[in-house]
């Protein structure tokens, strides 16, 4: 193995929904020297005043750094082990050197897919399409959550630089999903967290994509629980390309009162609605666990959303004990079930302890890290899973 003498293991760029930062907390409480940076344009001081305050029990504030140009990103990219590049970044990151990338000595490039990356982007016929689909062979390897329409078209691109990974459990160290944030079973009303993106298609216009989540049908099942009976509220985020459709759906329904809109919220305010809630919503559509379902999870809260388990498999040896459904009938029957109590508080244990027990990177990631780099760092300081008795509290 080679010594390590450069500043950092771990360079992270992509800041959408704070990835950067987020990563950077988890991969810090690991052992590794991380840096995150962003453009100074794009608000890395403004991240400072909000973001970092939240992330930076490992990761350090000063760790957080700004560029100004394309030649200051290679600069300081050369001071890495490694590039953890979130939906593209590097592309963006680069500019005008990005035909230069082959000859700009940068460190080896994992590329951590989201979003619609691959279920749209990697197979679009036009040149945005073309230069990501060269960006995925250009990267010494890819992170793809596995869900149907990431296996299709990994398969249909003949890719074989990629892996499927876990999501990591970020808020270990935070005290999140231990015997107080439980879902208590509090009894009627109940609250449904629903911060996933409004996106049924309502909205497309040409050919359907493939990312929509399909929520159409939990809002129409939740109204019908409500009008025979159902004491319950469902706090909804403002976001996606068909929130004006759902809107107007919930005007139409004659219970609007029962839905309470929530406009941009920050990480931290996030993660109170997350505590607060009874369950959390995610998607319908894309059958495949993410970032809102896993850090729900280790709150230990019940989620309700559809999982395609042959998919889930590739990465996950058993299923999580979320609420799975997909049709509006099924959707409808699990709100239903909500109402039991103990129902949920089992739901919610079994999502904590699902989330401890398989919501980890360290020896995956500590391989990739050394096979792509030659280094291995002195001291993992790998953070273990906790002990499962913290859940049992709760009881």
């Amino acid at each position: 193995m080679k010594k390590n003498k450069k500043p950092y293991d771990i360079l992270l760029i992509g800041n959408l929904a704070s990835n950067d930062l987020m990563y950077a907390e988890y991969l810090s409480r690991l052992g590794f020297k991380c840096r995150a940076i962003r453009r100074s344009k794009n608000g890395a001081k403004s991240a400072r005043g909000e973001d970092i305050s939240f992330y930076n029990k490992h990761f350090k504030e000063n760790d957080l750094t700004e560029y100004r140009n394309p030649f200051e990103f290679v600069r300081l990219a050369r001071q890495c082990n490694l590039v953890l590049s979130f939906t593209g970044s590097l592309i963006g990151f680069l500019s005008y050197l990005w035909p230069l990338r082959r000859i700009l000595r940068l460190p080896p490039v994992i590329n951590i897919t989201t979003g619609s990356d691959i279920t749209e982007l990697a197979i679009e016929r036009s040149i945005r399409g073309y230069v990501y689909r060269r960006y995925l062979r250009f990267s010494d390897m890819n992170f793809f959550v596995a869900y149907p329409h990431s296996v299709k078209n990994i398969l249909k691109l003949r890719l074989l630089n990629f892996v499927f990974i876990k999501w990591p459990f970020y808020f270990l160290s935070r005290d999140i999903g231990t015997a107080e944030s439980l879902s208590k079973g509090r009894g009627e009303p109940i609250y449904f967290f629903h911060p996933s993106h409004l996106d049924w298609g309502a909205s497309d216009s040409g050919v359907a994509r493939n990312s929509t989540k399909g929520n159409d049908r939990f809002i129409r099942a939740f109204i019908r629980a409500v009008k025979e009976g159902l004491d319950g509220y469902c706090v909804i985020l403002d976001r996606g390309p068909d929130r004006q459709a759902a809107k107007d759906m919930i005007k139409k329904s004659g219970v609007q009162d029962r839905f309470i809109w929530e406009k941009h919220l920050t990480r931290e305010g996030l993660y109170e609605e997350f505590k607060k809630a009874d369950v959390i919503v995610d998607q319908f559509d894309v059958g495949g666990l993410g970032g809102i379902a896993f850090e729900a999870m280790s709150f230990g809260k019940p989620v309700m959303m559809y999982l395609n388990e042959p998919c889930l498999r590739l990465v996950y040896p058993v299923m999580p004990p979320i609420l799975n459904c997909y049709t509006e009938e099924e959707i409808y029957g699990q709100i239903i079930k909500c109402r039991d109590g103990n129902y949920l508080r089992v739901a919610g244990i079994g999502s904590a302890h699902w989330a401890c027990k398989y919501g980890n990177w360290d020896d995956s990631f500590c391989f990739y890290y050394t096979l792509l780099t030659g280094d291995k760092p002195q001291d993992y300081g790998w953070l273990r899973s906790p002990d499962p008795s913290l859940f049992e509290k709760g009881k």
